[in-house]
């Protein structure tokens, strides 16, 4: 009887009435059905216990093949590892899309460890998913990912394909320490060659522009929701974050003590916010309450939902070209308070920061404990007569001993 299995052997072997197996070289085997098919086998035990493996089919799998098939799989189990465990985990990393992963490193990582995890979320719902959701993650290919950020770059918008390059590099990092992944396939890429280098934004309106602006959303001209328009209003009135005005409920709010608590999980710091109600402020929020059925204050499409993120910065778009008021976004709203509080009112740098909810330097981390409401209160009720005062043409400029001018307002 021949100690190795030859082609010729093989192709000799007739099926019986029952199936049956003849093994070589110590686990190396054929298996023959009642219909004649031909099937390589590996046999192998681990702790008495015996295991079976599929290699091919006989003639598609030549001999050479499954011969170099069997003694591949014979080193691992002499390597200590279960061939079948090996395979098994290679077949499920195979499988493995990038849409499987980033919803799993949502679910497992992001939900649980970042303030606000519905940031991300749209990032991978609107962005990765559709780009490279069906990619398997075993062979994603650098050149693959950068395609995609240049598909967002090329819709115009640079800055955000870096928010995705780093939260693409955030979740490949996740599967690598996981060992779901070799390597993190976009660590290579630089932001500066997708977005270019992001340089920190300076844009803030002017009174003229604040005033312009402001009329726009009030005449018949505008085009937009009440939602929109009272969101921008608030922005610039209070100086919130557009995330914390677009997920806000009305539950939040005392009118009647003229009090916005807007609650950790939804502030950047992840610290309760107390936002004190001007009374131009509420009016506008009212004004907006008797359009609104919704848990929420400023909703979408669906009444049972927020405003989405990216809603916002394409109603400005439109905006823009209306209005004539070129290149800004919300986010620049909140800019114009905070500068307009200290140049135009001379508000204190120390509550202009409480106001806008930012974390103290450690060398003024004696401030962190106090919230400064009342001075706050000042701060937001001046601001919001200052507006009236400009769309009503009151403002006064007067020179003092400072260099340039300074603006009072008639009461």
């Amino acid at each position: 009887m021949e100690r190795h299995f030859t082609d010729a052997y093989i192709k000799a072997l007739k099926p019986r009435s029952v199936r049956y197996e003849e093994f070589k070289d110590g686990g190396f085997g054929i298996r023959v059905t009642p219909k004649g098919l031909k099937i390589w086998i590996y046999r192998y035990k681990i702790n008495g216990q015996r295991h079976f493996i599929t290699l091919g089919y006989y003639p598609a799998m030549s001999l050479s093949e499954a011969k170099k098939r069997f003694i591949d799989l014979s080193d691992m189990r002499h390597g200590a590892i279960n061939p079948k465990d090996h395979l098994e985990e290679a077949k499920q990393k195979e499988q493995q899309t990038i849409k499987n992963l980033m919803l799993n490193w949502y679910k497992s990582y992001i939900e649980k460890h970042r303030a606000q995890p519905q940031q991300i979320w749209q990032l991978i719902k609107a962005d990765i998913i559709p780009l490279l959701g069906d990619k398997k993650l075993e062979t994603l290919k650098t050149r693959e990912i950068t395609q995609a950020l240049d598909k967002i770059v090329d819709r115009g918008a640079p800055i955000h394909a870096n928010k995705v390059l780093s939260t693409l590099k955030q979740a490949f990092n996740y599967a690598v320490s996981r060992g779901e992944m070799m390597n993190n396939p976009a660590m290579s890429i630089r932001s500066r060659d997708i977005g270019g280098l992001e340089k920190a934004r300076e844009r803030y309106l002017s009174l003229d522009e604040i005033k312009t602006l402001w009329q726009f959303l009030e005449s018949e001209e505008h085009d937009t929701s009440i939602q929109i328009r009272s969101a921008l209003k608030i922005i610039l009135l209070t100086g919130v974050r557009t995330g914390e005005i677009r997920v806000a409920k009305w539950s939040e709010f005392d009118f009647e003590n003229s009090l916005w608590t807007i609650p950790a999980e939804h502030t950047k710091t992840n610290i309760t916010m107390r936002i004190h109600l001007s009374e131009m402020t509420k009016k506008v929020l009212l004004e907006l309450q008797e359009y609104s059925d919704s848990d929420y204050v400023i909703t979408g499409v669906d009444e049972r939902s927020p405003l989405s993120d990216k809603a916002m910065p394409r109603a400005v778009i439109r905006i823009q070209s209306r209005v004539g008021i070129p290149h800004w976004t919300a986010h620049d709203l909140r800019r114009t308070f905070a500068t307009q509080l200290g140049e135009a009112l001379h508000i204190d740098p120390v509550v202009i920061e409480k106001c806008l909810g930012h974390k103290m330097p450690k060398i003024m981390a004696t401030y962190n404990k106090n919230e400064m409401l009342p001075q706050r209160k000042e701060a937001l009720d001046r601001w919001a007569t200052f507006i009236e005062s400009i769309l009503q043409d009151n403002i006064i400029p007067i020179h003092t001993g400072k260099s340039g001018n300074n603006l009072l307002y008639a009461n």
